[in-house]
């Protein structure tokens, strides 16, 4: 009863505030949805002020339509565009109703604008304010002055200007140092920091900027946080199923079918196809799968790397069902709806879906690579730098991936940490079945995700156009994980058997436990079934899985970061530019969309981004300067669609260039200057008998891709060159590269290629004392590694002789494939080869691979 008086004082003091204050809240919450209310009847009340503020500017290039631009080209004519933040008060007085803005540069008054407020149903929240273009280098300071009646706010913003060609700066500097130090962070981090100096004007700017901005925001993009996700949950499955010996289990199954280079590229190129419906899973999965019966086979990491990569996004990129349907569609609606909403009776279809099926005949550049591939892999035969990688493998007999597999951080060789225990049965079925859930699981939850409850008269390309894919790819591998774990706990290992749902084994270890609690203690030596992997194998295994990628995802990063540098120095715009301008013969757009594509996803390192800035771009300019014509509109939508594959597959900067490099085991960039040939000889016979005669009439689509067809076979089997032959010739480009340059270690290396032809053994060390300048460094590999086998494998080649002896006299009569005979089989595999194969360096020059890219 005391405190009720003071009580009522405090809160007749505090509720007028709290009212007031959330009424002020209230009102200011309700603004911006009342505004429209508010001043529907301006005409009306011709009596209001106004005090509009200028929240920010931001810059659009008049030719490319690019908004957002963070640095002008010198000439280039851009448009500012004025943010609004109107305050929260009207006062009552006379107004003109008339909303000016006035474009500054440098202090002058360059354009103006007006908007007459009694015409406009609602106060704007932006306002174009004119176009301007600078002619000088150097910081400029760009104004935007908003006035009406009385009130008048301005802001200000300082912009960096340069010549349109000086945007290939970065990608130069990350050209040239990826090929002289061969580390690509590095390289991306310079490219990255020049590019932020260039838009910032200054080195500390530049410094902070690539930090808090294009770094941050590379790691802060949804997009990018689900594909490391789902990078990481995929490595850590593959890190259980090693750990369960399925790795080595299945390499062992298929042994006796994958017993050559060329069986391995096929089985290899067959998970490609398979996996067909994202690119992602197809790169991580058909990597991580065949690596292994590669190394086998003699395969080399490279072409490895280049079935898995070259496979992904273009049957990916084509197929009606995959999770790039919704992402094309989608581009391909928004400019057919410009088309009509700009034209009384369009000559195309309306349909999203109808235009990209359309398109499928017109992408040569991913059909003509699912053509080459296979005539490649038939042929056994290659070219360029790809052949120097193969011919490696073949003259020394090596099972270890070769001198492109990828290294640890500290340059070391990739060492596992996660092998499975030596009493650990290695089957098959511990790979397959986890993988093939895997696969069941992402392909569910695409048509999970894409069905819309509202639409019961959904098709099946309708629900795959809706899918989510990375939500798919994310909650698919964790479930993948999880059921691969669920299903190593039901199987218990035992004198290399492996015995399913051991029942009365958990009931006896059960009796056991209880009997050590009473202190009944159990006779030595006595053995018992353990589970295949216990729940803290399995945690631990998935972490080291997850670990040995830690340097690929930041590669990854850097890759993006780039990417979103290239674009905010103009790269695009400069590309974009040379598309729009005037002159050009309309039969040609379907070529230069593709060029241009080219050039774009290489420089940026993405496809999507590539095809988000092209078809805005590109797709209406071409539906009006071919007057309609609906093979021009097609083919140029399908030349942005396969310019962005192909630019994307040559590109060091591409997530699923790195993707594919990091799912093979395959240093990045030996694996970019292997592939990049192969996509360059597609790109140009796509342009060639493809997007050329097709864009000019002179060739019926059908005939181009069949002409397609015969040129990839021609380029497989013509021009190229067996690993091994008779003469130890090369393909006919390396041949010319050595008559002009005399490339003594390439000359070498032929003269071996010949003499392991001839007498049909690999490369052997030679005697001592001896050197050739070719096998002398091999025997101080041999040696390095042959000591460190010594030191380091004694005991298990001591199990695996133990096992061996064991399952011969096993009931069960099975091939030996534990850990212990395999890991054995393997060392005495790779016994003739070292870590790494320094042969260029002995011998003084560089790898053909850098002089052939830098030539």
């Amino acid at each position: 009863m005391i405190l009720s008086p003071l009580l009522a004082g405090l809160m007749a003091t505090l509720l007028p505030q709290t009212f007031a204050r959330k009424s002020l809240l209230g009102h200011d919450h309700l603004a911006a949805h009342h505004r429209h209310a508010e001043f529907r009847n301006l005409q009306d009340t011709n009596t209001t002020g106004y005090h509009p503020e200028v929240a920010g500017i931001s810059l659009m290039d008049v030719d490319t339509k690019i908004p957002d631009i963070v640095a002008i080209h010198n000439g280039a004519a851009f448009e500012v565009v004025a943010s609004l933040l109107w305050a929260e008060e009207v006062f009552i007085g006379d107004s003109s109703n008339v909303l000016t803005c006035e474009l500054s540069v440098d202090g002058t008054v360059v354009d103006s604008t007006s908007v007459d407020l009694v015409e406009s149903r609602a106060l704007p929240d932006v306002m174009e304010c004119g176009t301007a273009t600078v002619t000088t280098s150097g910081t400029h300071a760009i104004q935007a002055t908003v006035k009406v009646n009385e009130s008048e706010s301005s802001y200000s913003d300082d912009y960096q200007s340069f010549k349109a060609g000086t945007s290939f700066i970065p990608l130069i500097v990350i050209l040239i140092l990826a090929a002289t130090t061969q580390m690509v962070e590095l390289s991306l981090g310079t490219g990255i920091f020049i590019g932020c100096c260039m838009i910032t004007g200054s080195l500390t700017a530049g410094f902070r900027t690539m930090l808090d901005t294009y770094l941050l925001e590379a790691l802060a993009s949804e997009d990018h946080a689900f594909v490391m996700l789902f990078i990481l949950f995929m490595s850590g499955l593959v890190g259980i199923i090693e750990k369960s010996g399925g790795l080595l289990g299945i390499t062992e199954a298929l042994r006796g079918f994958v017993k050559t280079p060329r069986s391995a590229q096929l089985a290899a190129f067959g998970a490609g196809c398979v996996i067909f419906f994202d690119d992602y899973s197809n790169c991580l999965i058909a990597g991580n799968s065949m690596r292994p019966l590669a190394d086998l086979a003699g395969l080399s990491r490279e072409k490895l790397a280049f079935i898995v990569d070259a496979t992904a996004a273009p049957i990916a990129s084509i197929t009606p069902v995959s999770a790039w349907v919704g992402f094309e569609i989608d581009l391909i609606q928004q400019e057919l709806n410009r088309i009509y909403t700009l034209y009384d009776e369009p000559t195309v279809s309306d349909s999203g879906f109808g235009v990209f099926l359309q398109t499928i005949p017109y992408r040569y550049y991913c059909i003509f690579m699912l053509f080459f591939m296979p005539s490649v892999i038939l042929s056994g035969r290659d070219s360029g730098p790809m052949l120097v990688s193969e011919r490696l493998m073949r003259v020394y007999g090596r099972t270890d991936g070769g001198s492109g597999r990828a290294l640890a951080v500290d340059g070391g060789v990739l060492v596992s940490h996660n092998e499975p225990a030596p009493d650990t049965p290695c089957r098959w079925w511990n790979m397959a079945f986890p993988i093939t859930m895997l696969v069941i699981y992402i392909f569910y939850l695409l048509v999970y995700t894409g069905k819309d409850p509202e639409n019961p008269d959904q098709t099946f390309l309708d629900i795959m156009e809706g899918s989510d894919s990375y939500a798919a790819l994310l909650w698919g591998t964790m479930a993948g994980a999880l059921t691969a774990t669920a299903f190593f706990f039901i199987q218990d290992k035992y004198e290399g058997r492996i015995i399913w749902f051991n029942i009365k084994g958990y009931f006896n270890k059960a009796k056991r436990t209880w009997n050590a609690l009473r202190g009944n203690e159990e006779e030595e030596g006595a053995t018992h079934p353990k589970i295949l992997i216990r729940y803290d194998e399995a945690l631990a295994s998935f972490m080291i899985g997850m670990e040995k990628i830690f340097a690929s995802l930041c590669v990854l990063i850097l890759a993006w970061a780039s990417g979103q540098i290239m674009q905010a120095i103009g790269l695009n715009r400069l590309f974009g530019s040379i598309i729009t301008s005037p002159g050009l013969d309309y039969r040609m757009l379907p070529t230069i969309s593709f060029c241009i594509s080219i050039l774009i996803a290489f420089a940026t390192g993405t496809s999507w981004g590539t095809m988000t800035i092209m078809f805005p771009l590109i797709v209406v300019p071409s539906y009006e300067a071919s007057q309609g014509d609906p093979n021009i509109v097609y083919g140029v939508i399908a030349g942005i669609l396969a310019g962005a594959v192909a630019g994307d597959h040559a590109s060091p900067i591409s997530d699923t260039t790195i993707l594919g490099a990091m799912a093979s085991e395959c240093k990045l960039l030996n694996h970019v200057k292997t592939q990049a040939p192969y996509a360059f000889y597609v790109a140009v016979w796509s342009v060639l008998v493809g997007t050329l005669p097709s864009g000019m009439g002179k060739m019926s689509n059908s005939i181009c891709i069949l002409l397609g067809f015969l040129a990839m076979v021609f380029m497989a089997f013509v021009p190229a060159a067996a690993p091994l032959n008779k003469t130890g010739r090369f393909d006919v480009f390396t041949e010319l590269y050595i008559l002009i340059t005399k490339d003594a270690y390439l000359l070498k290396l032929k003269e071996k290629a010949k003499e392991v032809f001839e007498t049909g053994q690999t490369l052997i060390p030679p005697k001592e004392g001896e050197d050739d300048g070719v096998t002398k460094i091999t025997n101080e590999m041999t040696k390095h590694l042959m000591d460190d086998s010594a030191a380091g494998d004694n005991n298990l080649n001591d199990e695996a002789n133990t096992s061996d002896d064991a399952n011969a006299a096993d009931e069960e009569e099975v091939p030996d494939t534990t850990s212990a005979a395999l890991h054995e089989s393997t060392i005495s595999a790779i016994s003739e080869v070292g870590p790494e194969d320094p042969l260029p360096e002995e011998l003084g020059q560089k790898p053909f691979g850098e002089s052939v890219m830098s030539a």
